[in-house]
C-alpha cells in the first residue's frame, strides 16, 4: 500500500511484524561506519535536525551525502534518523556521542504495527539528479528532499508505528516509530 492509499484509508490496518531493536552509541566520527554495518545491504535517506536547520540526505551505502554531493557536518546535528523501508537508525546528541537504537523489520510475526502517512509542507518547486525542491511561497521556506519520483505535486513521510502493551495495566499503545519512506502525496496531473 502507498502512502498515498493510507492517507485515504478511513481506518488504519493493523499488520504484523516483527521489530528487532538493538541499543546504539557512537561518536561522530563512528557514525559512518556503524550505518555501513547495520545497511550492509541497502541505501536509505537521512534527515538531520540542526542547530540551525533540518536536512535531508541519502546514504549511499558507503556515506552520507547531502545535495551536490556534500559532506553532513555532524558538529551541527542534533538528532538524525537513516531508513529505508526495511530498518532505521535513530540517534540523538549526548554531549560528543550520539545514542539511540537502530529498528529493522524480520520476517517472524510477533509484534503489530500501524503504518501512517502525512503530507510534507510545500509544493513541488524543481528537481534534478534524484533530488526535489518543495516550495512554500506564502512562508518563503524551501526544503529540498531526496526522492526519484520528480514532477508530482505534493510529497509525504510513511511512519511505521510498533503497537505494545503494558504487563501491569493491559493497556495497548504506540511504543515505538520509524520513517520508512518519502512517497508522492498527490493523484492529479
Amino acid at each position: 500500500m502507498t502512502g498515498l492509499d493510507l492517507a485515504k484509508n478511513v481506518g488504519l490496518k493493523l499488520c504484523e511484524g516483527k521489530k528487532i531493536s538493538e541499543p546504539v552509541n557512537c561518536s561522530s566520527t563512528e557514525l559512518e561506519k556503524i550505518l555501513r554495518e547495520k545497511f550492509s545491504e541497502a541505501h536509505g535517506i537521512f534527515l538531520a535536525w540542526q542547530i540551525q536547520n533540518i536536512v535531508w540526505g541519502k546514504f549511499d551505502g558507503e556515506k552520507l551525502l547531502l545535495k551536490d554531493n556534500l559532506p553532513p557536518n555532524f558538529d551541527d546535528w542534533l538528532e538524525c534518523r537513516i531508513f529505508n523501508a526495511g530498518e532505521e537508525l535513530h540517534l540523538k546528541r549526548d554531549g560528543e556521542n550520539f545514542i539511540g537504537r537502530y529498528v529493522r523489520d524480520a520476517e517472524d510475526t510477533e509484534d503489530f504495527y500501524v503504518d501512517s502517512f502525512a503530507r510534507l509542507w510545500g509544493e513541488y518547486f524543481s528537481s534534478a539528479d534524484g533530488w526535489i525542491t518543495l516550495l512554500d511561497a506564502q512562508r518563503k521556506l524551501s526544503m529540498i528532499i531526496p526522492c526519484d519520483d520528480d514532477g508530482k505535486k505534493f510529497y509525504g513521510l510513511t511512519t511505521r508505528n510498533y503497537i505494545g502493551s503494558d504487563d501491569d495495566t493491559g493497556l495497548s499503545g504506540y511504543v515505538d516509530y520509524r520513517f520508512v519512506a518519502i512517497e508522492s502525496a498527490w493523484e492529479g496531473d
